[in-house]
């Protein structure tokens, strides 16, 4: 086999690698890497560099958040929000996304103070 065709055997192996870490990089969700721990929920409060928050976000939804519940009982599970406007708490989740600056998890809630929604927002 010729010094060209090694060169260009390496450069597509090298490619299909590259196209297959990007590829999973956009579809798998950053937001189910870690079981919620309130512990790293309180220390992470404060580094938007890294994502530690927003890999426990489905735990939290699934296991914790539930429709209805009160915002103080929300407030008591997290602590204070990052951000408050309104009937709207956002809790700072870090940089998880590709092209994305920091993403929040925002709850809203009715003016009796009680969940009726979140979302997770890529700012």
């Amino acid at each position: 086999m010729s010094l060209y065709l090694k060169i260009e055997a390496a450069c597509v192996s090298a490619l299909t690698l590259l196209l297959v870490y990007l590829g999973w990089m956009m579809f798998s969700s950053p937001f189910s890497h870690a079981d919620f721990d309130l512990r790293a929920w309180a220390l992470a409060a404060h580094d938007g560099t890294h994502c530690t928050r927003g890999a426990m976000v489905d735990s939290l939804l699934k296991k914790h958040v539930k429709p209805g519940m009160e915002k103080t009982e929300l407030v008591a599970l997290l602590g204070k929000p990052d951000k408050e406007f309104g009937d709207e708490s956002s809790y700072y989740l870090g940089a998880c996304q590709i092209f994305s600056d920091m993403d929040s998890l925002d709850f809203y809630f009715d003016r009796q103070g009680t969940l009726t929604r979140h979302v997770i927002d890529g700012h």
